[in-house]
């Protein structure tokens, strides 16, 4: 009798150990079985589509308190892991610049097509992992301008591009940068009489 009793209360306790590991698999398995994901920020959340503006700002003229705020052109752009992409950035502006007037500039525009261009960019974290600080390295933006003549020729325009730090502000999604157009040449040679610009970017995460 004490026999029984006794291989009756192994075999229970024995069942009741196989059913707090079939449990404990359970918890696992809804878990996943992996560690979450880590929730920090990190430089990738800068990537995505943004839209904005562009803005020429020239230098003023000494005493020049008075003049009017430059107006802004609009321009989308998409941040990749690696650079900010425009898929049609805007050389309004620049071909301006190059003319020294408005007039013909939609003709030239027309000729020239949609130009796209990519500004390459290395990233990091402030320490409060607040902000994606961004150091930009635009590479030359280079147009190419043919004629309409019965036997066209073209025209190398080569810009000289270079950089001011960006940031990514993570609580607004706002993105803000400046480039300065530092050299013109047009067909190998410097644009004679030019001065250098700058353009500032105010995007916003779509």
């Amino acid at each position: 009798m004490k026999r029984t009793f006794l291989k009756n209360w192994m075999v229970a306790a024995l069942l009741a150990g196989a059913c707090c590991g079939m449990a404990a698999c359970d918890d696992d398995d809804d878990k996943g079985g992996t560690t979450p994901p880590p929730t920090d920020p990190d430089i990738t959340a800068v990537c995505g589509e943004y839209a904005g503006t562009m803005t020429v700002v020239e230098v003023a003229p000494a005493g020049d308190g008075g003049a009017e705020e430059p107006a802004g052109t609009s321009v989308d752009a998409t941040v990749t892991s690696q650079a900010i992409e425009f898929a049609d950035f805007p050389v309004r502006d620049l071909i301006v610049k190059i003319l020294g007037t408005e007039e013909g500039v939609d003709g030239i525009l027309a000729a020239i097509g949609t130009v796209s261009y990519e500004v390459p960019y290395m990233a990091q974290m402030n320490g409060e992992e607040t902000v994606v600080e961004m150091t930009l390295t635009p590479e030359p933006l280079k147009l190419t301008l043919s004629d309409d003549a019965e036997e066209p020729t073209e025209t190398e325009i080569e810009v000289t591009i270079e950089a001011t730090a960006g940031s990514y502000t993570l609580e607004t999604g706002k993105l803000g940068f400046g480039l300065s157009v530092a050299q013109i040449k047009v067909g190998g040679t410097d644009l004679d009489g030019f001065e250098s610009f700058s353009l500032d970017f105010d995007l916003a995460k779509k």
